[in-house]
C-alpha cells in the first residue's frame, strides 16, 4: 500500500459513516489560505460524494445530527464529535476566522471538533469538500 492509500485509509477512519467521500483530493497546504487557520499536523481534503451533498443541501444541520462518531480507530480511538455548527460558529469551532474573500458570503459551511479537540471536520457542500484535521 502506498503512502497516499495509507493516509486515505487512516483519515477515513475519523470521518463519521454518514459522510461519504469519493476521493482524497489533497493532504496539507490549501487550508492555510483561510484567515486565522491553524494548520494541524494531519490535514486532508476529500471530495464529498453526491449523496452527502444532497443530504446537506436538503436538511443541513438536521441531516448532520447523526454524523457524530468516526467509523474506525484513529490513533487508537474512535473520534466522537461535538454537535455540528453552521456558518461563522462552525469556523470558530475549528479556529478559522472566516472564508477567503473570493468565496460568496452565503456559502454554506458546517464544522465540528471532537470531544477531546484532537480532530475536527469542515464541510463545504457547495464545493463538495470535506476537510479533516487532527493533532499528532
Amino acid at each position: 500500500m502506498g503512502w497516499r492509500q495509507g493516509l486515505q485509509q487512516r483519515a477515513r477512519q475519523g470521518i463519521p459513516s454518514l459522510l461519504e467521500v469519493d476521493a482524497l483530493l489533497q493532504a496539507h497546504g490549501v487550508l492555510a489560505a483561510l484567515p486565522g487557520a491553524r494548520i494541524a499536523p494531519g490535514l486532508v481534503r476529500f471530495q464529498l460524494a453526491a449523496i452527502t451533498c444532497e443530504g446537506l443541501q436538503r436538511r443541513g444541520l438536521d441531516w448532520l445530527r447523526e454524523a457524530r462518531h468516526g467509523r474506525g480507530a484513529l490513533a487508537g480511538e474512535v473520534p466522537r464529535y461535538r454537535p455540528w455548527k453552521a456558518g461563522a460558529a462552525a469556523l470558530s469551532e475549528i479556529g478559522i476566522d472566516g472564508l477567503p474573500a473570493e468565496w460568496p458570503e452565503h456559502a454554506t459551511v458546517f464544522g465540528c471538533s471532537s470531544i477531546d479537540q484532537r480532530h475536527w471536520l469542515l464541510l463545504l457542500p457547495e464545493r463538495a469538500q470535506l476537510w479533516l484535521g487532527w493533532k499528532g
